[in-house]
């Protein structure tokens, strides 16, 4: 008979994010580094972990520049400025040139070459492998050479590991999935990734490992690459500029389509459970909020705060653009698709909208210029608005284990947004609207 014995557990509500761990009081002061520290999720890793001063005396935040590390934690990290195109050796100094010594080893370093003109963002799949590959192993490399032996290390990949990126996969995606074979698939550098993981830690066996695979993941930094959030800003404050609607670029598929979000800060709540988690080691998770989302649903929300008017998707079947994807990832069936009547990228590009952009941030004194690496700001909101297969994950797995954390994707990015107009990227958001 299976043991039926009650578990207790104790959670905890911070700001709008509820249901996280309490840990115990009984460990001993830690230390941790956090690997690309300036991008959405280290940053975020930094400001989690900061929440616990007394766990994590020590916070080492590597990358190549200190600029997005908060004024208001800034006194409790080190920054470590490295760039790990570099050699391990070169690498190393800077860790001991730093006195890195690091229990815990948080890593989301990610660099994005760019693709090949007019293909889309992640065509190139063999630069895109190569680069990242050559990033973690230069990393793990420096480990030994600084002395540095930590007790685990969370690697950050995403849901681009089941093939979301490349059409349908199994829905919904599963930490058990088996990876896609190449060929007929592109190389997937997330695969080389945890080899050189898991065979570092088997060199090492003192140390453990977790790899965390997000959806879009939500979040406002410095700086705009790779995020889904503020180039949907930069429309929306656009069209209330020039007292346009609010028209959605896919097709019904898009706007009926079930995905997951992952808020940064949640993905940090999770990182830190995992790791401090003794049952959770060596294991990979989904990450996601916890609620399903339609841009159908979200539409409406998102023009109320601007208080501008909608439109959903074309009627006329003739405005549509249909660009067909390859070999399915979850192997039968037909393929995905991009439908659009329109797209976000061509839309950038006019004339009108950069001009109305260019006295927006003269008004607000703006700092991002959303219009300066085109292709890379608006290409993942694109695929996130007209993709045709839901994007959602199972997150058994880590609640089996005691994970409870959950927010309101939508309270998220109102957030977000919030905090994009603290920044200087977008203007202030309008009062206007509420979340329902």
């Amino acid at each position: 008979m299976a043991d039926v014995t009650p578990i207790t557990q104790t959670i905890k509500t911070v700001g709008i994010y509820h249901g996280l761990p309490v840990f115990p009081q009984s460990f001993e002061p830690l230390s941790a580094l956090v690997v690309g520290a300036s991008g959405i999720s280290g940053q975020h890793m930094i400001q989690v972990l900061s929440q616990s001063p007394e766990r994590w005396t020590k916070i080492y935040a590597l990358s190549r520049s200190a600029r997005n590390i908060p004024t208001s934690i800034a006194s409790l990290v080190t920054h470590v400025p490295a760039d790990l195109l570099k050699s391990p050796e070169d690498i190393a100094r800077k860790l001991i040139d730093g006195y890195v010594k690091a229990d815990y080893i948080f890593f989301s370093a990610y660099l994005q070459p760019s693709p090949p003109p007019g293909e889309p963002l992640w065509s190139n799949h063999d630069e895109l492998d190569r680069v990242n590959r050559s990033v973690f192993s230069n990393f793990l490399s420096a480990l030994p050479l600084a002395g540095i032996q930590p007790q685990r290390i969370i690697l950050q990949t995403g849901v681009k590991h089941y093939g979301a990126h490349l059409g349908p996969p199994v829905i919904p995606m599963s930490e058990s999935d088996p990876r896609l074979p190449s060929p007929p698939y592109p190389p997937n550098f997330y695969y080389s990734q945890e080899d050189l993981l898991f065979s570092y830690c088997k060199i090492h066996s003192s140390t453990s490992w977790n790899v965390i695979r997000p959806c879009w993941i939500l979040g406002a930094v410095p700086g705009a690459a790779m995020n889904i959030l503020f180039p949907l800003a930069v429309y929306a404050s656009v069209q209330k500029f020039l007292g346009d609607s609010l028209e959605f670029p896919g097709d019904w598929q898009g706007w009926d389509n079930v995905h997951m979000q992952s808020s940064a800060m949640l993905i940090g709540y999770l990182n830190e459970w995992a790791a401090l988690s003794p049952t959770a080691k060596n294991s990979a998770f989904s990450a996601a909020d916890g609620g399903p989302w339609t841009w159908g649903f979200f539409w409406p929300i998102l023009a109320s705060w601007y208080g501008i008017p909608w439109t959903g998707p074309a009627e006329d079947e003739g405005k549509y653009v249909k660009i067909n994807m390859d070999v399915p990832p979850r192997g039968i069936g037909p393929p995905g698709n991009l439908r659009y009547s329109f797209s976000l990228i061509e839309w950038a590009k006019q004339p009108r909208v950069q001009e109305a952009w260019s006295r927006i941030a003269q008004q607000n004194n703006l700092l991002v210029d959303p219009f300066k690496e085109l292709e890379q700001i608006w290409n993942p909101i694109h695929i996130a608005l007209v993709s045709s297969w839901p994007w959602t994950v199972r997150l058994d797995k880590a609640r089996n284990m005691g994970w409870n954390g959950y927010v309101d994707s939508v309270e998220v990015v109102r957030q977000v947004f919030e905090q994009f107009s603290e920044l200087k990227m977008i203007p202030t958001l309008p009062k206007s609207g509420g979340l329902n």
